[in-house]
Formats: C-alpha cells, sequence, structure tokens
C-alpha cells in the first residue's frame, strides 16, 4: 500500500506515574511539570495492569483495535487526535511504536482497515473530521518489516464535520463501500471517482450528530445492521436499501447517546452510553421489539464504551470511561445482576475506548482507552489469565 511519510519515534512502554494535567480539546499542551511538582498515580485493580502505548501532545479522541501492518503477528491500534494526526501505533516486545500522517490540522474520525479503493493494491484506512475533508491513509512498505504512512484528501463537504465514518460491505456482494456522518444530519456514501478523488453522494438524512457507529455481524447473503448513537438520544439502526440506507430508530432517550457498543459476536444486543453518565443496554427480540435498561449509572460525561470478553467464565461484560477519569468494567454472572467494578484511575478525562486482542499471555481481550491529555493505554489482565494449565515464572 503506497505512502510516503517516516515513522516517528518510539513511545514509552509502560507508566506508573504521569502528572496531573488536563488538556482541553483544541488548547496547546501545558509547559512541562517542575521536577517538585506532585504527581498522580495510574491506581489499577488488582489482576490487571496498564501500559501507556502512546503519549500525544493533544487530546486522542478515537481508538481501533485493527489488523493493518500485514508483515506484522500482532494487532495494530489506530487512533486520532486534536491536530488531525492519523497514528498507527505497532508493537514490538512489549515496546510501542507511533507512525502518524497528518491532515489537515483539525480532529479525526478514523475507520478500520478496508478495501475501499479499487485503485489502490490492499486495504486502507480514512479519516474524516472537523473540517468537512476525507482523507485516505495508505501504508508503503519498507525492508525489515518497516513502513510509512501518507494521508492523502480525496473528498470535501463544505459546512460539515464529521464524526463517525466507517468501512466495509455494508451491500452483500459489492464492493466495500465508506460512509460518513456529517453534523447536520446527512450521512454519505463515499465512491471513488476518476483518478484519485471520491464522490460524496447523499444516502440517509437522521436527526441529529451521529458520534459513533457499530457494525453488527450479518447472516450470510444479508446487509449488516449498523447502530448508531445519536446526540438526539436516539439510537439509530440503518442498513442497505435500493434507494440509500433505511433508518430505524431503535432507541429513544431522553439524554444525548455519546458511543455504541456490541456484545461480541452478537447483533441484538447494543450498549450505549448516554451524556449524563448511564450505560443503556438494548436488546432485540425476536419480533424486532426492543427490550431497554439502564445497567450503569455513574458520573455526568460518559463517553467510551466497549463490551469484550474480560473474565474466563464468559460473563456479559462491557467497559465504559468517561469525564470522571475512571474506566468501569460493568459485568453479570449468568442469571445474575449487573456490577462494577474500577479497573483504571487515571489522571485525564476519558474519551474513547476500544477492545481486542493485543496481550496473549492471558484468554481475554484488552482494552485501549484514551482521553484529553492524550495518553493511550491499554488494559489487560495478568499474565496466565484465562489460560488454564499455563505455566507462570515464579514471582
Amino acid at each position: 500500500m503506497p505512502s510516503t511519510l517516516a515513522v516517528l519515534p518510539c513511545c514509552r512502554a509502560v507508566a506508573i506515574c504521569l502528572p496531573l494535567a488536563l488538556v482541553a480539546c483544541g488548547a496547546s499542551p501545558p509547559p512541562p511539570a517542575a521536577a517538585s511538582s506532585p504527581a498522580a498515580a495510574v491506581v489499577v485493580a488488582d489482576g490487571w495492569r496498564a501500559d501507556l502505548a502512546h503519549d500525544s501532545d493533544e487530546g486522542v479522541w478515537y481508538a481501533k483495535v485493527d489488523k493493518v501492518v500485514a508483515a506484522h503477528g500482532a494487532n495494530e491500534v489506530v487512533v486520532t487526535d486534536d491536530a488531525g494526526r492519523l497514528t498507527v501505533l505497532t508493537v514490538y516486545s512489549g515496546q510501542w511504536t507511533a507512525h502518524s500522517a497528518v491532515g489537515d490540522g483539525q480532529w479525526l474520525a478514523p475507520t478500520r482497515a478496508a478495501d475501499v479503493d479499487p485503485r489502490v493494491p490492499g486495504a486502507e484506512l480514512y479519516a474524516a473530521g472537523k473540517g468537512g475533508s476525507l482523507f485516505r491513509v495508505t501504508l508503503r512498505p519498507q525492508p525489515f518489516g518497516k513502513f510509512t504512512v501518507e494521508a492523502r484528501e480525496v473528498a470535501h463537504a463544505p459546512g460539515e464535520e464529521f464524526h463517525a465514518v466507517v468501512a466495509g460491505d455494508f451491500a452483500p456482494g459489492g464492493q466495500a463501500e465508506l460512509l460518513l456522518f456529517g453534523i447536520t444530519g446527512a450521512v454519505y456514501a463515499a465512491l471513488p471517482d476518476g483518478e484519485s478523488a471520491f464522490a460524496l453522494r447523499r444516502v440517509a438524512s437522521v436527526n441529529g450528530r451521529v458520534r459513533d457507529v457499530a457494525i453488527a455481524p450479518a447472516a450470510a447473503g444479508e446487509p449488516p445492521v449498523l447502530y448508531g448513537a445519536s446526540r438526539s438520544g436516539e439510537l439509530l439502526a440503518l442498513r442497505h436499501a435500493p434507494d440509500g440506507l433505511a433508518v430505524e430508530v431503535a432507541l429513544r432517550e431522553d439524554c444525548g447517546l455519546g458511543r455504541v457498543a456490541l456484545a461480541p459476536g452478537r447483533g441484538d444486543v447494543v450498549y450505549a452510553t448516554r451524556d449524563d453518565g448511564v450505560l443503556v443496554r438494548g436488546e432485540r427480540a425476536a419480533d424486532g421489539s426492543w427490550r431497554r435498561a439502564a445497567i450503569f449509572a455513574g458520573e455526568q460525561g460518559l463517553r467510551g464504551v466497549a463490551a469484550g470478553r474480560f473474565f474466563a467464565d464468559g460473563r456479559e461484560a462491557v467497559a465504559v470511561y468517561g469525564y470522571d477519569r475512571t474506566v468501569h468494567l460493568v459485568s453479570r454472572p449468568p442469571g445474575g445482576a449487573f456490577a462494577a467494578e474500577a479497573l483504571l484511575r487515571a489522571p485525564q478525562k476519558g474519551h474513547w475506548l476500544a477492545v481486542g486482542e493485543l496481550d496473549g499471555r492471558n484468554g481475554t481481550d484488552e482494552l485501549v482507552a484514551t482521553g484529553f491529555d492524550g495518553e493511550v493505554f491499554v488494559l489487560a489482565r495478568a499474565a496466565g489469565y484465562g489460560l488454564p494449565g499455563a505455566a507462570l515464572p515464579p514471582r
């Protein structure tokens, strides 16, 4: 995949202590703290560890765990920040390295890798954001498993902000597609046009700003359902239709929704965070109706949400992160009630959570937590957890 930008230096791998400082969206980072200034420790729950994978000089808003670099065995982490940088984080024996491409200097929302553009070999990443521009991000392989990153503007929508961008096969049997959700409520499909550009075609209109989209697994031959969390308080269910996108309101809340996640391997259980600190669980019944429950009530400004395999017994579990600077894990055993535990207390206000496989020393998923100060933490269970029969070194 072609690209031209150089690899950025290696980041710190593990953080025990961080300066207590908050970088607001769009603000300049504070000056370095004096040596005698107090520091706020990153407190992690027993049986978990937190590694600092990246420390940006701007707030980091979005994160994805994905397979991006074919020459690497491990998954990568893709993040975007308030300076308009898309950064691919790679890991080698616990050491994280950041490879960045710069867009237009304003915050961006990224996609997962997908082969959207037939003019470019392999899969691409895409990002769009505050400036209304769409960028195609590609990698150019270099010797010994290295690569460089390039971001190229391929489309622009005057007057729009794009808070969510998704790539995938939304019409069965067709070319992978790219959908952009604008601040005006317009939803655009981006289609390759000419030698290198994309054309934007409006395919739906929704009420309010869609801030996050999750793609449900689809049955063979069926289009997937896209669940969107809207500032209007609506949990939207969208799917491909002959004339664009069909839009259904699955749940209607009396507070804005921030993020959305799906239960692992399921398309009928959806979690959404509300701005007032409530985590909502929606479950679609066989007749198409929805059952709704509030399963967590935290502090105002709840943002990130990610569901995954976090327990060896396979219980239902979903993590949240927000302005209270705490990652909470909300879970219930079969037949039991939901309970919450604090996994991480960090200096920064939380903004995003992503989930994926990043540490094979346990049998569960990892969490990626990002926030206003620019730190990107990877949260993982201790080595040996969920791996029956695995020997551990003596302590």
